[in-house]
């Protein structure tokens, strides 16, 4: 038990260091699993990677939020080179698994032509930026924020609106800290009236953004956006009724606005993202007609017996000089 508690306290000192490893040694990427129970490791993993994949998404690089399914564990090596020793079930992880072993099947690495990248000075300007608007408002919870634009992304407006909701109460709780009891407590107040101003049940988060709106802090454009997503919200709590796009984009646009009055920056890179660029098509709207500008070809294996209704297809268009053949009596290598 004690070389097991001294061995774990040595990975944790090597994680939280930045020092360069010397050549040919190797680094687990976090810390090692503990014997508590694997909700409990799951928990806890998840309040280290996701508030990072949060903070890279408001500095301006688009990450998603994962599940368990998409954690996968393995080594740095001299600070270059990966090595997994976990097979994840999520579709990135065994797409990076394959290419890795030089296993991918053409449809896989077909992707390798245009990949999406970037680069590690990116992903450090972001973080930077990210951390330091998460840390001007220590009550957001940097999950949600991710789940809801994930949401967005996944075009899951109710997962959308749930979340960036409980983003908006979030930073509505800071502004009104600050705005508001701050100068209250500071100020010769009459017994009870920062008691009272903080009662939640009395100073509703609609009657928050009323006063703040008063006050100057909250400007009309993003008041009526509040507006929305806060009714479309209560809908879906209280009667199940399933919000819009329109709806989950209010909640959005409402909490980066919130999030740039909380912080006093000048530009959220977050709004400066377009989701668009991410969002996955709806499966539902017809297709409008293209111009294909294919690349590169590969053949696509036929269907038992669909040489011979492409034959049959095109000897019925006029002009043709495609004869059928016939079924019965052909060699089997014709067919």
């Amino acid at each position: 038990m004690g070389l097991r508690r001294t061995t774990q306290a040595r990975w944790r000192r090597r994680c939280r260091s930045s020092r360069p490893l010397p050549h040919g040694r190797v680094e687990r990427w976090c810390r090692r699993p503990s014997s508590s129970t694997p909700s409990a490791r799951h928990s806890s993993s998840s309040r280290v990677y996701q508030p990072c994949f949060a903070a890279l998404l408001l500095g301006g690089v688009y990450c998603e939020a994962i599940g368990a399914d998409g954690l996968d564990f393995g080594s740095i090596i001299d600070w270059t080179y990966l090595r997994t020793q976990s097979a994840a079930p999520a579709r990135p992880n065994q797409f990076h698994r394959m290419i890795r072993l030089q296993q991918a099947p053409p449809l896989e690495a077909i992707h390798l032509m245009s990949p999406r990248s970037t680069n590690i000075g990116s992903l450090v300007t972001a973080m930077s930026s990210g951390r330091a608007l998460l840390d001007a408002v220590p009550e957001l919870s940097p999950e949600f924020l991710l789940k809801g634009a994930t949401g967005l992304a996944r075009r899951d407006w109710g997962a959308a609106l749930s979340n960036l909701w409980i983003v908006v109460e979030q930073i509505t709780s800071h502004l009104w800290e600050s705005k508001i009891l701050i100068p209250a407590r500071g100020s010769q107040a009459t017994p009870g009236r920062v008691d009272q101003l903080s009662d939640t049940r009395t100073w509703t988060v609609a009657a928050r953004h009323e006063l703040l709106h008063q006050t100057g802090t909250i400007g009309t454009d993003a008041l009526g956006l509040l507006s929305v997503a806060r009714r479309a919200r209560n809908a879906l709590s209280h009667i199940g009724k399933h919000p819009t796009e329109s709806d989950a984009r209010s909640a959005y646009s409402s909490a980066l606005a919130l999030l740039q009055l909380a912080t006093a920056s000048s530009a959220v890179p977050l709004a400066l993202l377009d989701l668009a660029d991410h969002t996955i098509s709806d499966p539902f709207l017809p297709r409008e007609p293209i111009e294909l500008q294919p690349t590169h070809w590969m053949a696509i294996p036929k269907l038992p017996g669909e040489a011979e209704l492409e034959k049959l297809e095109a000897a019925m268009l006029p002009n043709s000089t495609v004869q059928p053949t016939p079924t019965s009596g052909a060699p089997d290598a014709e067919r």
